[in-house]
């Protein structure tokens, strides 16, 4: 799954909420307002009166339900003309203002239509007239309150939203920032072994070369104009570290040795493409490489289905890299995505460093 699918079902599901915040609003008012307003014009007959309280409240619901309608048409112009967090007071009086003046002249016509049809024997009764448009006005105000609310609410979630996106940028500038760094660096080095090897052993060249090819392939597909997801399959990453594993053991001989132990039930797994590469980077980068002093690293999965990564410990003093950064990165990445769910746990101990990644299943 993308992160522009994933944005998209955010959108879509955050729009069925409004849509369903907005339905039970819209009941609840109804529910209250009609048989209000059938008491207000029929008196306690409303109630008594099996004719009237059905007929009227049918009646009484049209017109009211017209008005909430033409209050919703209308209410997101509000807005769109005072959309800062400053103009709170505007809006609410602007929504004040559309609620009570749709909503007060759909009672009158009401009103006009009942008396002079004298629908279930209605006379007009001012007072009864004037108790009810302070109702619909009270209510109105009410609802301005409300519609207010939803909307510093709804403000406030997509907010949040363009800061999760504005982090998923900067993770993306951060990512780039190390392949940049890391794709020459590495480049530059396989070069120079290749021309020891042209020399001293032509048919390990030749592999070599072959290994490298494949190395940057995979680069290239998971980053290059063609990439559709953020995930890759446990089995292609592994045939691809596998190939990163032969440039690092011809490099450096007999000064690093690997073990790779992955039952095959979780090669269907997914995680974030060359996470295997920052960690054995990082393991590179900070820890002396010798014949006498070979770093160990091994990639396995747990008993739980999660992928673990790690190293014996001989560490060399280095400055804050771009491996460092990109294990920070790595991290940060995860969360993003993933949430809890991807949550990366690393663990240093004495004599040994261990990183587990979780595996995604969708």
């Amino acid at each position: 799954m993308t992160t522009g699918s994933i944005l998209s079902s955010i959108h879509y599901a955050d729009s069925i909420r409004r849509n369903r915040v907005s339905l039970s609003l819209m009941v609840l008012i109804l529910a209250a307002v009609v048989p209000l307003a059938g008491n207000l014009i029929w008196g306690a007959a409303y109630f008594t009166d099996v004719q009237i309280l059905l007929g009227g409240s049918v009646l009484n619901l049209l017109f009211f339900l017209t008005a909430f309608l033409i209050n919703r048409k209308f209410s997101p112009a509000v807005t769109k003309i005072y959309p800062e967090p400053g103009q709170s007071v505007r809006r609410v009086l602007s929504w004040f203002v559309l609620y009570g003046a749709v909503s007060v002249t759909a009672f009158l016509l009401a009103m006009i239509i009942y008396s002079q049809t004298h629908l279930f024997g209605y006379h007009f009764n001012l007072t009864h007239t004037l108790w009810a448009v302070f109702a619909i006005g009270s209510g109105s105000l009410t609802a301005a309150g409300l519609t207010e609310l939803i909307f510093a609410f709804s403000q406030w979630k997509n907010d949040l939203q363009e800061l999760n996106q504005m982090e998923q940028r900067q993770l993306q500038a951060e990512l780039d920032t190390v392949k940049q760094q890391v794709n020459p660096h590495f480049l530059f080095n396989c070069l120079n072994s290749l021309s020891v090897l042209i020399s001293e052993a032509p048919a390990t060249a030749e592999k070599f070369v072959d290994e490298m090819s494949k190395v940057y392939r995979y680069l290239l597909s998971v980053y290059g104009p063609d990439k559709e997801d953020d995930l890759v399959p446990l089995e292609a990453e592994l045939r691809f570290i596998r190939s990163y594993i032969y440039l690092l053991e011809t490099r450096y001989e007999n000064g690093i040795r690997f073990v790779v132990e992955v039952a095959d039930i979780y090669l269907s797994g997914q995680i974030a493409p060359l996470s295997l590469q920052v960690l054995v980077d990082n393991a590179v980068r900070h820890n002396i490489i010798s014949p006498e002093a070979t770093l160990q690293i091994c990639i396995k999965t747990t008993a739980t289905g999660q992928l673990e990564v790690s190293n014996n410990l001989q560490r060399r003093v280095v400055s804050m890299s771009f491996t460092e950064a990109g294990l920070a990165t790595l991290i940060s990445r995860y969360k993003l995505l993933f949430n809890q769910a991807g949550t990366i746990q690393v663990k240093e101990e004495p004599a040994r460093f261990t990183v587990i990644l979780p595996l995604i299943y969708t």
